[in-house]
C-alpha cells in the first residue's frame, strides 16, 4: 500500500483517493509547488489534480544548497529551476490562475522570467508576489502596469525602476507592497499611484535601502505602512509630503527629516510614530529636522502610538509647537527620559482634552526621594482607563500610581503589567501595596497581568 506523507502524517493512497477531487485540489493547495508537483508521478488523476491547482509558488532556493554546491553547478541547478517552472506554467495550459509567488536570484538577459511574469498576468493572476534579487532590473513587462485582474502586488527587492508606463492603469489594484524598490522622481506618486484609483493599502519598506519617495499622494489610499532607515536618504531628500485625504491609518518609521512639507491627512484616525534622530556618524554638519507640519498633520486621530524614539525627536524638534488633539481618544506613550516625562507627557495630556486611555511604558526613575514631582495632569481630564507596563514596585513608581489615581477623577480601570520574571511572592507584595493606594474615583478597579 501507497503512503503520502502530507506535513507530519502519513495517509495511504487508498485513503486518499476515496476524497472528491475538490477535497483533495484543496489539500494540495496547502504545499508547496514543488512537493505538490511530485504528486503527480502516483496516478494519471494526480496530474489532473494538479493542473486545477490555481496558486503557485516557485522559489529558487528550493533548488539551491549554498553549503553543499560548488560555482560548477550553479548554471545546471539555474536551469532545473527555468524548466520546472516552464513545465509547471505549461502543465496548467490555459486554466486561470489566482495567485503567483516567484523567488529568484536573476542574471543578466534572463528574459525568461519576464515571460513569465507575462504568462500570469495573461492567466488572469489577481495576487503576483515577485522577490527578483538582482540589482540591474531597470523594468517590468509593460502588461504588468495595465492588468485590469490584478488585486494584490508585491515588488521587491533593492532595484531600481527607471521608468513607470504613462499609459499605466491598474484598475482593481488595492494592495501595493514595495520592498527596497526606488523610482525615479515622482515616478511613483505621479504615475504608478495616479494609475491606481482603487489602491486601499500600500507598504513601503525601505530598511537601509537607499530611495524612500519624497512624495505620498493618493485620494483612495485608506492604510499607509513607511519603514524606512536609510542615513543618505535624509541628506539627498531633506523632505516628504503626505497627501492622502482618505487615509485611515498610517504607520511611519523613519530618521525624522528637515521638513514636512505638506501632511494632508484629514481622515486619519489611527496612527503610530516611529521617528528617529539621525546618529552623529552619519552628519558632516548639525542636522535639525523639524516635525511641526507632521504632527499638525495627524492632530485628528483618535488613536496615537508614540516610539521611544519618537518621544524623545517630538520632545525636541516639534519647533511649532503640538496641535490640539481634539478627537484623541487613545494614546500609548513610550518614554520615560526626563525632558520627556516632564515636559511631552503633561503637554500631550493638556493637548488631548478628550483623552479616554493611556498607556504608559514605564515611570520616570527618579534617583533620590526628594527628587520626586508628579507630572502636571488637567483637571479637566478625562481619562478613564490607565495602563502601565513593566511596573516593577520601586518606591517612586508607587508614587507615580499613587499621583495618577488621586489627579484622574474619572479613572474606571488601572491595568498594570508585571515584568514576566517577576516572582510570585513580590507580585503579591506590589499587587498589596497598589491595592492600599487612596484614590479620586469611588468606581475604581484594578487589573494584575
Amino acid at each position: 500500500m501507497f503512503q503520502v506523507q502530507l506535513g507530519m502524517s502519513s495517509v495511504s493512497m487508498t485513503s486518499l483517493n476515496c476524497l472528491p477531487d475538490e477535497l483533495l485540489v484543496q489539500i494540495l493547495s496547502f504545499l508547496p509547488t514543488k512537493r505538490a508537483a511530485s504528486t503527480s508521478v502516483l496516478a494519471k488523476r494526480w496530474r489532473t489534480l494538479f493542473v486545477i491547482r490555481q496558486n503557485l509558488d516557485f522559489d529558487d532556493s528550493d533548488f539551491l544548497n549554498w553549503e553543499d554546491v560548488g560555482e560548477d553547478d550553479m548554471d545546471e541547478i539555474r536551469e532545473s529551476f527555468k524548466d520546472f517552472v516552464d513545465r509547471t506554467l505549461d502543465l496548467q495550459g490555459p486554466q486561470p490562475i489566482n495567485k503567483v509567488s516567484l523567488k529568484c536570484g536573476e542574471e543578466p538577459g534572463e528574459d525568461h522570467v519576464d515571460d513569465w511574469i507575462i504568462n500570469t498576468l495573461d492567466r488572469g493572476v489577481s495576487e503576483l508576489h515577485l522577490c527578483l534579487t538582482f540589482h540591474r532590473r531597470t523594468h517590468f513587462p509593460s502588461n504588468l502596469f495595465v492588468s485590469k485582474t490584478l488585486v494584490k502586488l508585491i515588488l521587491g527587492k533593492e532595484f531600481s525602476i527607471d521608468c513607470v508606463p504613462s499609459n499605466t492603469f491598474l484598475p482593481v489594484l488595492k494592495i501595493l507592497f514595495l520592498r527596497s524598490v526606488w523610482f525615479m522622481g515622482t515616478e511613483l506618486s505621479d504615475v504608478l499611484l495616479a494609475g491606481c484609483p482603487a489602491l486601499e493599502d500600500l507598504t513601503i519598506h525601505h530598511k537601509y535601502f537607499f530611495g524612500t519617495p519624497e512624495i505620498i499622494s493618493s485620494k483612495s489610499l485608506k492604510r499607509l505602512s513607511i519603514i524606512s532607515k536609510c542615513a543618505e536618504d535624509v541628506h539627498l531628500f531633506e523632505f516628504i509630503s503626505f497627501d492622502a485625504p482618505n487615509l485611515v491609518d498610517l504607520f511611519y518609521a523613519d530618521y525624522a527629516r528637515h521638513k514636512y512639507c505638506r501632511c494632508n491627512l484629514d481622515s486619519l484616525v489611527k496612527a503610530t510614530l516611529d521617528l528617529h534622530f539621525l546618529e552623529p556618524e552619519h552628519c558632516d554638519e548639525p542636522f535639525e529636522p523639524n516635525v511641526t507640519v507632521l504632527m499638525n498633520g495627524v492632530r485628528n486621530v483618535k488613536m496615537l502610538q508614540l516610539t521611544f524614539s519618537a518621544t524623545e525627536v517630538l520632545s525636541e524638534c516639534c519647533k511649532g509647537g503640538l496641535p490640539v488633539f481634539k478627537n484623541l481618544l487613545d494614546l500609548v506613550f513610550y518614554g520615560y527620559k526626563e525632558r520627556v516625562w516632564k515636559e511631552l507627557l503633561p503637554l500631550m495630556l493638556e493637548n488631548s482634552p478628550n483623552l479616554k486611555r493611556l498607556m504608559l511604558s514605564a515611570l520616570y526613575p527618579c534617583t533620590y526621594e526628594h527628587e520626586f514631582d508628579g507630572i502636571r495632569i488637567p483637571q479637566t481630564n478625562k481619562v478613564n482607563f490607565l495602563g502601565i507596563m513593566y511596573y516593577q514596585g520601586t518606591e517612586n513608581e508607587l508614587k507615580h500610581v499613587s499621583h495618577f489615581l488621586l489627579k484622574m477623577e474619572q479613572l474606571q480601570v488601572l491595568k498594570v503589567h508585571f515584568p514576566k520574571t517577576l516572582v510570585d511572592s513580590k507580585r503579591v507584595q506590589l499587587i498589596e501595596d497598589l491595592l492600599k493606594l487612596p484614590r479620586a474615583s469611588s468606581t475604581l478597579t484594578m487589573q494584575f497581568v
